[in-house]
């Protein structure tokens, strides 16, 4: 196997959900670096028939204290509002991603054969963007967390967003305070017939 290979390799198996973190970035890490990773991995993720239908912002400071408060206020008793309260005062800020509705809609309209096709193919992609930023990310040595409050975060939003734009989710980032403990693994082999 080659290096290059082996270094992708390692680099998803050193992708892990760490919410241990810190109101900072790594030295020698910007925003605007997070930005143009996410922004590359957008344009490079193959989508059906090019569609292009992913979207992300990132959001930091006042936006995401103001986002996360909201998601904490819209959850009602206090189970529940752990994990949002963490993003909002532990993370130095999250990419919401989203997925474009109307370039889905139009792909369906001038491809009607294939109309079922695309919001499947929609979530494959998001969830590739998603991944590819998420282990990026941690090559940068970021520490992450994918959370799934898309309504909540949707109706925070208002309209900094076109409409259109749905919400899939929020990756929340930040200097890593704690690595991730051990994982463990099932017996699931790829097998090989010929």
């Amino acid at each position: 196997m080659s290096t290059t290979t082996q270094t992708y390799l390692n680099a998803i198996a050193n992708r892990r959900t760490i919410y241990n973190l810190t109101d900072a970035l790594p030295q020698n890490v910007s925003v605007s670096d997070i930005q143009a990773v996410v922004q590359s991995i957008i344009k490079n993720t193959p989508t059906a028939l090019n569609s292009q239908e992913n979207r992300a912002i990132i959001v930091t400071g006042n936006t995401h204290k103001k986002i996360w408060n909201s998601v904490i206020n819209a959850i009602p008793g206090e189970n529940g509002k752990k994990r949002p309260t963490s993003a909002r005062d532990e993370a130095y800020g999250c990419v919401i991603f989203f997925t474009e509705q109307n370039t889905i809609k139009k792909f369906q309209k001038d491809y009607p054969a294939a109309a079922s096709a695309f919001p499947v193919a929609a979530s494959a992609t998001t969830g590739a963007v998603q991944i590819n930023s998420w282990t990026a990310l941690e090559t940068m040595g970021l520490g992450c967390h994918l959370q799934h409050y898309n309504d909540a975060v949707r109706a925070a939003l208002g309209d900094l967003v076109p409409e259109s734009w749905t919400v899939n989710s929020q990756l929340c980032f930040g200097s890593q305070v704690i690595p991730a403990g051990d994982k463990t693994f099932i017996d699931n082999p790829v097998n090989i017939y010929n």
